[in-house]
């Protein structure tokens, strides 16, 4: 059993940092609302000027080399590198949650959004992202989340798995 004191001191540790935990949360879910309000405003003022902010597909990208612009002569894994988040221009799957600067565009990405900003907020390690690069472009296949959360905490570059499709 604890003695008063110890007790004492441990409860008000545990208040401190639970209240450490909320507050981080608290910045998260501003960050969200932030970055999917501008994701927002961009997909109007896009409709409205009829210039698209929409995420590049990375089919888009391999059905290029289809129609004869390029072929894809080959595929490889080239390791993990610092990749700019500026080159980074597509998904491979998810141009319906992201815009082209890679604000959130669907709430239902919310959760995940801001466990991941929480993570970062906490400086935890969070794994690399997997890209394909195409000539001097990346598309992601995993990690447009953490993505998003750079580029909206004003990240550079992030830790990546690069598969490289190159071109004939």
């Amino acid at each position: 059993m604890y003695a008063p004191a110890t007790f004492l001191q441990y409860s008000v540790a545990s208040y401190g940092q639970a209240q450490r935990e909320v507050r981080t949360r608290q910045r998260a879910a501003q960050a969200f609302a932030k970055a999917y309000d501008r994701g927002q405003r961009r997909q109007f003022l896009a409709r409205l000027t009829g210039r698209p902010q929409a995420l590049a597909s990375l089919h888009g990208a391999s059905a290029d080399a289809g129609a004869g612009r390029r072929q894809l002569a080959a595929r490889h894994y080239a390791g993990i590198h610092l990749v700019s988040i500026a080159q980074i221009v597509g998904s491979e799957g998810r141009q319906a949650d992201f815009d082209a600067a890679f604000h959130p565009l669907r709430t239902h990405t919310q959760d995940r959004w801001i466990n991941v900003a929480e993570a970062r907020l906490r400086g935890v390690a969070l794994p690399p992202v997997e890209l394909v690069q195409v000539d001097d472009k990346y598309y992601v296949r995993d990690g447009h989340h953490r993505i998003s959360v750079a580029k909206a905490m004003g990240q550079r570059e992030i830790e990546a798995e690069v598969t490289m499709w190159r071109s004939a």
